[in-house]
């Protein structure tokens, strides 16, 4: 993923709390670099479940356009 697909991708997690329109290759490589946290037993949805890890939280506020 591109820097900008990342920071994309945590924004929608954000805003809905749901992985939408996210592949399943783009949301393990999330999970690698400890951004996100899949819900437990969600892994396997469409648009499974996701919260940011404070990582992924300091990351979009740093990536954020005030």
């Amino acid at each position: 993923m591109k820097h900008e697909e990342v920071v994309e991708a945590l924004k929608v997690i954000a805003e809905k709390g749901m992985a939408i329109n996210i592949s399943k290759e783009d949301l393990k490589s999330l999970q690698t670099y400890n951004l996100i946290d899949v819900a437990k037993g969600a892994e396997m949805e469409r648009s499974p479940a996701c919260v940011l890890t404070k990582k992924g939280k300091v990351m979009l506020k740093a990536n954020s356009k005030a």
